[in-house]
Formats: C-alpha cells, sequence, structure tokens
C-alpha cells in the first residue's frame, strides 16, 4: 500500500507489540530508533523516514517501510502462513548491539526451458526461487560473542 509521509506516521505510531528499527534518511541508526516490542514513539516527526522494518513476534508479522520518491510503501507480509519454504539467517547488529534476523521467503515453481539461460539445466523440475526477504525481528545470540 502507498502513503503520504503524515499517513506513515500515523501508522508506524499505532503499531503496537513490534520489535524494529526506524532509518530516517541522511542520519545514521541510533538508539531512539531502534524498538524492542514496545510501542513505537518516533521522536522526530520532521525527520523522513527513508526505511523502516518491524515483526511482531505474537501475529508473526513482518512490516517493511520504503521510500521511493514522493511516497512510502508498505509491505505487510504474514510468516504465520508460509510453508517450510522459509528459512532465515542473521545480519551485522544494528549499533553493534541488536542483531537482526532476516527470513527468505522460497516459492516452488516449474522451470520452462529456454526462459531463462542460468535454469536451463532443470529443465521443466521444480526449483525453488527466492521471493522475498523480510525482517523477522532481533535475536539475542551471546554465545558468538560477535
Amino acid at each position: 500500500m502507498r502513503k503520504t509521509k503524515d499517513e506513515i506516521l500515523e501508522y508506524v505510531s499505532q503499531l503496537k507489540g513490534y520489535e524494529g528499527y526506524i532509518q530516517f534518511m541522511g542520519k545514521k541508526i541510533d538508539e531512539n530508533d531502534v524498538f524492542a516490542g514496545e510501542n513505537i514513539d518516533i521522536n522526530d516527526k520532521s525527520g523522513y523516514i527513508y526505511e523502516a522494518h518491524f515483526f511482531n513476534k505474537t501475529e508473526k508479522k513482518s512490516i517493511s517501510i520504503r521510500q521511493i520518491n514522493d511516497a512510502w510503501f508498505v509491505d505487510e507480509t504474514q510468516l504465520s502462513d508460509l510453508s517450510k519454504d522459509t528459512c532465515e539467517f542473521y545480519c551485522k547488529p544494528i549499533n553493534g548491539k541488536h542483531k537482526i534476523k532476516m527470513a527468505q521467503i522460497w516459492q516452488t515453481e516449474k522451470m520452462n526451458i529456454g526462459k531463462v539461460q542460468d535454469d536451463k539445466p532443470c529443465e521443466s523440475l521444480d526449483v525453488l526461487k527466492l521471493k522475498k526477504i523480510v525482517f523477522a525481528g532481533f535475536i539475542d545470540d551471546e554465545k558468538d560473542g560477535k
């Protein structure tokens, strides 16, 4: 869904029980821009959100917000609806503290010969294709020391 700046600020402020972060345009992410399961309170309402990612553990819902030109696009993904074709991976921590967990969403497709040159060896076999990568919350994993 497409939203204006005021609509996106209202949308984000209504999220309850989500963890995530907001990246403001021209600014590094600081502790005020990271939320860990509490209500989201945007301190700088005059700033422009470049992108934001939120995840609700209870609802297993991921929300991605991206600014493109003069609008903000919101992508909501229900992770509980997904099958075994989802896997998780971890990214570099934000500010060295919050390690990000991402979920890759794959879908099975039949390949058509000649459609994509790199897929020619798969000849009408079922193959997994990456469809989307979404934010799946933070992980507190102290055992790797990173």
